[in-house]
């Protein structure tokens, strides 16, 4: 059932006897290598159980040492093993049955490569990941059987069809495995959503938890330890949310991983639309007594700050309002929402500080079946965490939500200075997403450029400080 003409490509039904041919080739190889092996396993598709798969089998040898592997080839030529002449990857060396490879019909090839090394690691993830997940072995089955009928005689076409399924899938292999080594895992699956960078995962255990798998680049390590401290100590203080389980650095030292216990429910700024208005409003309230009571968590002395608010923000701002002159993207009328700034930018001396969520809106949250709420993505750094509370309360989705949110906070009407301020951050807020949109997500440009123009709708272009949206 094994044997493949060099740039033939085509599938056939999984058959149990590879396995068997696996091993016995495995022990074979375990005689000639000895010692300076430290794994021999059976890769490729061949090694994926119940999956259609080309008919030609791959044995990879993790060595310690890569200069000893001229000795060990002598070894290999006794059992009818030789190198292959045209070698593609560096550093690691292809081996084929001599008879196949004078015939040109291959149906067994011999890796050797530096165990540990980044190819060998991901072609053991990738096969115990395809294994454990018969779902995922479909998928990765299903692309296979599409690109074989597309490229039945070119080989290098075929491989690099399935590129961009590698990439995602070594990714979502490694945390598996990262978390199997913690975790009985039952379900593993990747979430698609959000604009942090990191690779998101849902996490089920054999004793049903649910728990949420975040993935960051090593390079953030600080930053990422920094804002699950806080996590920490916000659901200690009881706020409803997603609580932290773990954190660590992954095995391969390029990436650190969260753990969170999973929130169940709808996303909250998906499901406004579908609610009555009251339900909108009810929602509002909700979030901004939950807002209200996380800008009293008291601060621990590390995340406090000396500085006034006053001189961080507008520093952040007037570097924003820099950048959005740079940009010239036209916005009309934004002269009005910048002098708005400029000859309010005072009330901002004497404003206080606390613990912020940092990103408090809408599609951060999460509506259960009870209709009770949650926050999350807490993943903020600390200049966003750590500021004035009511830069917090800027408009949020829809006119009932958003009224509700500020009467919630201020368990009634708010006071009257609250509103200049309240279009001082609106304002300037749509002004500084401009730059951020049109630099590093031009997506989003158009969105941005349309929300300034609502801000001064609202706002009687800068004249009333009270939004038309609020309703008393």
């Amino acid at each position: 059932m094994l044997g493949l003409r060099r740039n033939e490509v085509k599938m056939i039904d999984h058959s149990p006897e590879w396995d068997e041919i696996a091993n016995q080739m495995i022990q074979q190889l375990w005689k000639i290598f000895g010692s300076t092996a430290e794994d021999i396993q059976h890769f490729g598709s061949t090694a994926i159980r119940h999956i259609k798969a080309k008919p030609d089998m791959l044995i990879a040898v993790g060595v310690k040492n890569m200069d000893t592997v001229d000795e060990t080839l002598l070894r290999l030529q006794e059992i009818g093993i030789s190198k292959i002449e045209n070698q593609s990857e560096p550093n690691t060396v292809l081996c084929a049955l001599a008879a196949e490879i004078d015939s040109g019909v291959h149906s067994l090839y011999v890796h050797i490569l530096p165990y540990g090394s980044k190819t060998w690691n991901e072609n053991s993830n990738f096969k115990d990941y395809l294994n454990a997940f018969p779902q995922k072995a479909a998928e990765y089955e299903s692309m296979k059987i599409s690109l074989a009928k597309q490229y039945p005689n070119d080989r290098k076409a075929y491989k690099n069809g399935k590129i961009a399924f590698f990439k995602k899938t070594f990714t979502e292999a490694h945390a598996y495995n990262q978390m199997k080594q913690e975790l009985d895992i039952s379900a593993f699956e990747p979430i698609n959503k959000g604009l942090s960078g990191d690779s998101k995962y849902r996490v089920e255990t054999a004793d049903n938890k649910q728990l949420l798998l975040r993935l960051s680049d090593i390079s953030q390590h600080d930053q990422k330890k920094a804002a699950y401290d806080r996590m920490k100590h916000m659901a200690a203080h009881k706020i409803p949310m997603p609580s932290p389980v773990s954190f660590g650095v992954a095995s391969d030292g390029n990436n650190i991983y969260q753990l969170l216990n999973w929130c169940e429910g709808e996303n909250l700024e998906t499901i406004l639309p579908t609610l009555t208005e009251s339900e909108q409003y009810t929602a509002g309230l909700k979030a901004g007594e939950i807002l209200h009571k996380i800008h009293q968590v008291p601060v621990t002395p590390t995340d406090a700050t000396t500085a006034n608010w006053n001189e961080r923000y507008s520093s952040f701002i007037d570097q924003s309002i820099k950048s959005f002159q740079n940009s010239k993207v036209p916005v009309e009328n934004s002269e009005l929402i910048l002098n708005y700034f400029e000859n309010n930018r005072h009330l901002l001396e004497t404003r206080p500080q606390c613990y912020i969520h940092g990103d408090y809106h809408a599609g951060n949250m999460m509506l259960s079946a009870t209709k009770e709420i949650s926050i999350i993505d807490w993943e903020i750094h600390l200049f966003n965490s750590y500021g004035d509370p009511w830069k917090e309360l800027t408009m949020q989705a829809t006119p009932h939500f958003s009224t509700g949110l500020i009467q919630g906070y201020f368990s009634g009407q708010p006071p009257e200075d609250f509103w200049p301020i309240l279009a001082l951050y609106t304002s300037i807020s749509a002004i500084s997403a401009i730059p951020w949109a049109y630099y590093s997500f031009p997506s989003e440009l158009e969105s941005c450029i349309n929300h300034c123009a609502n801000v001064l709708e609202w706002f009687d272009n800068m004249k009333n400080p009270v939004p038309t949206w609020y309703t008393k």
